[in-house]
């Protein structure tokens, strides 16, 4: 699928949770010939909770140590028991699909600590692409470490959209951050617009390279 064409995909499914209100899904498109790992945009006041969440903890895994946003590490934590399940039995059933880990907003964060948890249970790089993420990795060389365990990543984020901003502090980071649309200070404060407009195809037309 296109960029848009995933993004409006995402919005409509029918997401699981648990208890601590952490929304995904696992979905296998034959027609890509690949399994899509959908973490949920913010949907109750939980999840709005949890963004503001942003202090850092360490993460130990093997030999790497990095530094995530307690928050989302701690919601996805909740059900990574869950998730893995699934995905690891669709990518035994389809060895030969890609792995996709897709999210919006909150769920973009999400899909970050997804894909690096399939790396390290699975041994295989996950590809990544997110819309309108906040930035759930602490330091810089968490940001190199972490774009080790995945293959292709393409993090959208509008110029105008805030929450591609936050947390507003140095030190804050995403994996590769792809800049689309134009910047207006005006537009920074109208979220509701510049935060969900992903699904317009018009913004990816200089795009290149895409092949997922």
């Amino acid at each position: 699928m296109k960029p848009w064409e995933l993004y409006n995909y995402q919005k409509d499914i029918d997401y699981k949770t648990n208890t601590f209100d952490y929304d995904w899904r696992v979905k296998v498109e034959h027609e890509d010939k690949a399994i899509y790992v959908f973490s949920q945009f913010s949907t109750s006041i939980i999840d709005w909770i949890v963004n503001f969440l942003f202090f850092f903890i360490p993460q130990v895994r093997q030999w790497y140590v990095y530094f995530a946003c307690l928050g989302w590490q701690t919601t996805f934590n909740s059900c990574k028991g869950l998730m893995m399940n699934e995905v690891l039995m669709a990518m035994n059933t389809f060895p030969d699909y890609k792995v996709v880990c897709c999210g919006h907003s909150y769920g973009g964060a999400g899909s970050v600590l997804v894909g690096i948890e399939i790396f390290f249970q699975s041994g295989r790089k996950p590809d990544l692409i997110t819309w309108g993420a906040p930035k759930p990795l602490v330091f810089f060389f968490t940001k190199l470490i972490c774009r080790l365990f995945f293959g292709t990543v393409w993090q959208f984020a509008h110029w105008s959209d805030i929450v591609t901003y936050m947390p507003p502090l140095l030190g804050y980071w995403n994996i590769k951050v792809i800049r689309i649309g134009d910047f207006s200070f005006k537009k920074l404060f109208n979220s509701r617009e510049y935060h969900t407009c992903y699904g317009d195809e018009s913004l990816y037309k200089d795009i290149k390279g895409y092949d997922f």
